[in-house]
């Protein structure tokens, strides 16, 4: 009899897909619609990269209610309706008429989108998988690394049309994707007669494995691997226990000195690659290249998470970051774009997968949702400082270099911060 595939997986492939379009058009591909709005009304690049920091102000303020809302309510409610807000959030863009109204409906499209394509999905999948954790956050974040073929398609959107036309089709796609999508995912298996990683409730294993509601972790595994000891639900860390570790602390410094780099590539990418010199064409396919080469990282990094030191792998993928990053400040011609897309592409993506599987090894999915909401707040100082800073350097210098130069030293010091981390201790 033919076995049928674990629903795990359906849930897996219905976020990375959410993750795919959602990615493809906000976070990477809005890049696109820089330019064309700079061109229509004027503004400078600081104040119109200003909302992408007011965003990420906002992600950290809401990023722990989101945490709550996925706690309490499950992450298939709180997917629903971010997909359902983020489309009227782009609608809403597609309108505007001031500097104003411009921050209001960007800062509106990102509650919806902080909501349908973050950490809700991560803290689905993590209620799925236990042994194949890290593989199946690979696997969903994937869904992002893929998304970068959608940049040119905006591009070639916004030459045949407008930007306005654009993101109104941006935001009508959206639901006809995420509402469906949305509904096909399950908040955790047990609610469906399951176990984690598709185990069978009567065999050995879930009794001694992996069942999620009976067994407890060895916290002091080196890299936080899953042994046969794994807490979930009944001996995960509470947020108030979280906050009181030092690891909480050093992960959140660590995302942040990494993460500035990261805010500031998704907005000015393309504007820098225009600004010296390269057609917009070329710069569109730039982040494909990007998004598509890091597929590497969030594929290979996630594999490697399930085997190897989470803390390691994070500061090996900071190194390619780096590197990235620092080639990315000095490119003056198109064949530069290859070693960057080659080093920052699975550099910045390695981590993703990898750090909420840490997470999770280390405090459990007791209060995932909110855990993660919290750590959230490195993201917000990068994507504060990140867009903001970059921006104002190109408008006094004419030049986004020394922006990323200094980039580039701020990831290389996320790399001895991330291998300070230790496992927690009650």
């Amino acid at each position: 009899m033919r076995k049928r595939v674990f629903y795990g997986w359906w849930v897996v492939l219905a976020c990375a897909l959410i993750f795919f379009y959602g990615g493809g058009t906000f976070y990477y591909g809005f890049t696109a619609f820089f330019n064309p709005i700079l061109e229509e009304f004027g503004w400078t690049r600081a104040a119109t990269a200003a909302a992408f920091s007011l965003q990420s102000l906002e992600a950290g303020f809401l990023g722990p209610l989101i945490g709550l809302l996925i706690d309490r309510f499950g992450p298939r409610k709180v997917t629903f309706s971010g997909v359902v807000i983020a489309g009227l959030g782009f609608l809403w863009i597609s309108r505007v008429n001031s500097l104003p109204s411009f921050y209001a409906a960007f800062l509106f499209a990102s509650m919806g989108s902080g909501a349908a394509f973050g950490s809700a999905a991560y803290a689905a999948v993590a209620n799925w998988f236990v042994k194949k954790r890290a593989r199946a956050m690979a696997l969903l974040s994937a869904g992002f690394g893929a998304c970068g073929i959608i940049a040119p398609g905006l591009v070639w959107l916004i030459s045949q049309y407008d930007w306005r036309t654009s993101l109104a089709t941006v935001g009508f796609g959206l639901w006809a994707v995420g509402i469906p999508l949305s509904l096909v995912i399950r908040d955790r298996p047990q609610e469906y007669g399951y176990l984690p990683d598709g185990v069978d409730p009567s065999s050995s294993l879930a009794v001694t494995g992996v069942n999620a509601t009976a067994t407890v972790r060895n916290i002091s595994s080196p890299n936080g691997a899953v042994t046969q000891q794994e807490s979930q639900t009944s001996v995960g860390f509470s947020a108030r226990e979280a906050l009181r570790t030092q690891a909480f602390w050093l992960l959140i410094l660590s995302s942040c000195l990494a993460g500035v780099a990261q805010s500031a590539l998704g907005v000015h990418l393309i504007p820098h690659l225009t600004n010296v010199g390269i057609p917009v064409g070329i710069a569109g396919l730039a982040v494909t290249g990007m998004t598509v080469s890091s597929l590497i990282g969030r594929l290979g990094f996630g594999y490697l998470g399930d085997f190897f030191d989470k803390r390691h792998l994070i500061a090996a993928a900071a190194v390619l970051q780096a590197i990235g990053v620092l080639v990315f400040a000095h490119i003056t011609s198109a064949w530069l774009i290859l070693p960057f897309v080659l080093f920052y592409g699975p550099g910045y993506a390695g981590p993703i997968p990898v750090r909420p599987a840490l997470q999770a090894d280390y405090y459990g999915i007791k209060a995932f949702g909110l855990i993660g909401g919290l750590m959230g707040f490195g993201w917000t100082l990068a994507g504060i400082v990140g867009p903001l800073f970059a921006g104002w350097v190109c408008d006094v210098t004419g030049s986004y270099r020394w922006a990323f130069v200094i980039f580039a030293l701020s990831t290389a010091l996320s790399i001895p911060v991330i291998l300070a981390v230790k496992p927690p201790k009650r």
